[in-house]
């Protein structure tokens, strides 16, 4: 009766070793040679593909010598002085000195230019993936709507208007990404030299 057993467990690890044996000879392995090191493959270009390379978004300062003054601010209040009043800023305002040259900050096609008394030049840039500047306090503007600009593209001077008069000479700048208003300065990354 043992003798039964013992053949029944013989029989069940000569089948597990047979199973394992198929099982690895069927595995393909590739030959690896331990002193030649790995070599990348490098495939030719295809001539009649153009390679694109997207720009990722990321903005140079657009004043020339600027700092960040007054703060974009959504949830908290800051203070206007101008208004005398604490207020929500949904903009940048970046200080230059007067007369400091503005530019692009990204590559784009102008979509607007205005200019009153208030807010000196104002300039829309459209810097595509979902992302619209606009820039106000301008004096000088050097775009028209419909030209294309690259980041160094200077499209105008800082100016002295009546919108945040009491405020240092400064660049109002507002940003939006699909159509909702966001901090600039997450995105300015150098600057403009």
């Amino acid at each position: 009766k043992n003798i039964h057993y013992i053949l029944m467990i013989l029989c069940v690890i000569a089948i597990g070793v047979v199973v394992t044996v198929v099982a690895v000879l069927n595995t393909t392995t590739p030959d690896i040679d331990v002193n030649k090191p790995d070599e990348p493959t490098i495939e030719a270009p295809d001539d009649d593909i153009p390679t694109v390379v997207e720009k990722k978004f990321a903005l140079v300062m657009p004043v020339e010598g600027g700092t960040e003054g007054r703060g974009f601010s959504d949830t908290a209040l800051s203070y206007n002085p101008t208004l005398n009043r604490y207020d929500g800023h949904l903009a940048l305002d970046i200080i230059g000195k007067e007369g400091s040259k503005v530019y692009a900050g990204f590559d784009g096609t102008v979509t607007e230019v205005t200019n009153d008394a208030h807010y000196g030049g104002t300039v829309t840039i459209d810097y595509g993936k979902g992302f619209v500047a606009t820039f106000k306090l301008l004096a000088d503007v050097s775009v028209k709507k419909g030209d294309k600009v690259t980041e160094k593209t200077v499209i105008g001077k800082i100016g002295k208007f009546q919108f945040e008069c009491k405020q240092d000479a400064h660049l109002h700048y507002e940003l939006t990404q699909n159509n909702k208003l966001v901090d600039p300065m997450q995105y300015i990354v150098g600057d403009n030299k």
